[in-house]
């Protein structure tokens, strides 16, 4: 029995039968010959929908290339401003924080003009902020300013691509489609740090944040050029405005948000600030938020200090220059890759079966038994990750932990994203932006406590916790899976089952 009246959930309909069969396809997708509307997103052309996919994960990928761009800035800048490095890292906490209120911004705003609009406003804001980094006069505080303001808009693609992918990918393709998204939020915060410290070996720091506009110059190109507007009506199809005859027009409508304000049938500015509260109140989400922040946070801790743990000399360090800081940074994104390719084999496996073992219905909480496997490797790489600093083992040894944890966590964010992306179709950008803001909650207050809870316990003691707290987290997992069915059914923003098949 459910405690609210059920609505069909909007959500991408499978690609394995006609919607004519499928209950999760509202019937108004076809027209009156029983074919799809060519105007749906989820009709598009195999390459134009690629290059959507392109665009956002491009721009996701640089929100967090951006954040941790200026992890190895922190000793130069430092020197510059006479500040203690501690301090200097100041301005990348700024960024991240920010990252995290710009993502629940973007949500009603993104429900009432669309996607495109947001993420080309937000694009062409954050091309103006890192521009302004590198034109920054010699002012710690306005440095930051600039940093936070960054991080505010740059967020944006993060918190759509969940909902891009729904809308112009078949149910089956999710899982795969989010791999590639989660590849590029996880791969961001270590190329960033990586490319930084090749540049700054030779240039300054001012010039290395000229270098990196460019790039986001080329994200704003693939918006304007290779993204169109995904948002789609499939419960009646007339809320949908006409599209202008010409491409030009079409082109100026959609980017600046008057073609999503004339659409009919969207939710004003209240309602989509509402619908993030109402994702968040459902136990199947904060039991995850829980857990997916607590897992993601240790992973900007290790991220804004271990160049911390590396500068020093020995017997307090490593001695490492900027370069071998940026060859070490290769490790989590050898882990990320790897935990894309495992994914992709291993996600789709699990969809399967769980879609045979219950006669074509696909259960969301299937997607769950991923962590189970992941979480081992998150605890041990992490637990040996801080004895081996602590011991000052060889740094391959250190560079393999590293990657190790990444990799597990790869795995467990995609699980968790396909996950609350089930649970709420019609609410992609809600819940999206609330996984982002958890781990950008829980990862800013990290580098507060870091460095100083390692230097009073030693970090065996200080990662040892948190692989345990990891551990202890994951008892959330279970819960879910067992009770989040029930969950499902006694709200209306969740489907009670999702048809795939004919069987």
């Amino acid at each position: 029995m459910t405690t609210e009246n059920k609505q069909t959930p909007s959500i991408a309909p499978s690609a394995l039968e006609t919607a004519e069969h499928n209950p999760t396809a509202p019937p108004s997708v076809l027209t009156n010959e029983k074919t799809y509307d060519q105007n749906d997103p989820l009709m598009w052309p195999w390459g134009k929908k690629h290059l959507v996919l392109a665009a956002i994960c491009y721009m996701t990928f640089m929100t967090d290339f951006l954040a941790a761009y200026g992890v190895p800035m922190i000793i130069p800048q430092a020197k510059e401003w006479k500040l203690t490095p501690a301090d200097s890292t100041r301005s990348l906490s700024g960024n991240t924080f920010t990252q995290g209120f710009g993502s629940l911004v973007a949500v009603p705003f993104a429900g009432r003009f669309g996607t495109l609009p947001v993420m080309f406003w937000s694009t062409f804001m954050t091309f103006f902020m890192t521009i302004a980094c590198a034109l920054c006069p010699d002012d710690w505080i306005g440095f930051v300013a600039i940093r936070v303001v960054q991080g505010f808009f740059a967020t944006a693609a993060q918190v759509l691509g969940m909902t891009v992918i729904q809308d112009i990918f078949f149910f089956e393709e999710h899982v795969r489609k989010l791999g590639i998204w989660g590849w590029s939020i996880l791969i961001g915060p270590y190329f960033g740090p990586f490319l930084a410290s090749f540049i700054i070996s030779t240039q300054k720091w001012r010039t290395a944040f000229w270098i990196v506009s460019a790039f986001v110059g080329l994200g704003l190109i693939l918006i304007v050029f290779f993204m169109d507007e995904t948002s789609f009506d499939r419960i009646n199809h007339r809320n949908n405005p006409p599209k202008p005859e010409t491409y030009w027009k079409y082109k100026v409508q959609t980017l600046s948000g008057v073609y999503g304000y004339r659409a009919q049938g969207k939710p004003t500015l209240l309602q989509g600030c509402l619908d993030v509260w109402k994702v968040f109140s459902k136990p199947q989400f904060y039991t995850l938020f829980f857990y997916h922040g607590v897992t993601y946070m240790w992973s900007v801790g290790i991220n804004g200090s271990l160049v911390l743990f590396l500068v020093p000399p020995p017997p307090k360090g490593y001695g490492f220059n900027s370069v071998s800081i940026g060859l070490i940074y290769l490790a989590p994104m050898i882990g990320v890759i790897l935990g894309e390719l495992w994914g992709h084999f291993v996600n789709d496996f699990i969809q399967a079966r769980s879609i045979r073992k219950n006669k074509g219905l696909f259960e969301p909480e299937s997607r769950l038994w991923a962590i189970h496997f992941s979480t081992g490797f998150t605890a041990v790489g992490l637990g040996l990750l801080g004895i081996g600093l602590q011991n000052l083992w060889s740094w391959g040894v250190i560079a393999l932990l590293w990657g190790a944890y990444i990799w597990s966590l790869m795995i467990s964010t995609v699980a968790t994203s396909a996950y609350v992306l089930d649970c709420f179709p019609g609410s992609s950008a809600a819940a999206s932006a609330l996984l982002n803001f958890t781990r950008v909650l829980h990862g800013f207050l990290v580098p507060f406590f870091q460095n100083k809870w390692a230097n009073a316990v030693g970090a065996n003691w200080s990662f040892g916790t948190q692989a345990i707290v990891c551990v202890l987290a994951f008892g959330v997992i279970p819960l879910v899976q067992r009770y989040g069915k029930r969950w499902r059914e006694k709200t209306s923003l969740s489907p009670d089952s999702i048809v795939v098949a004919k069987v």
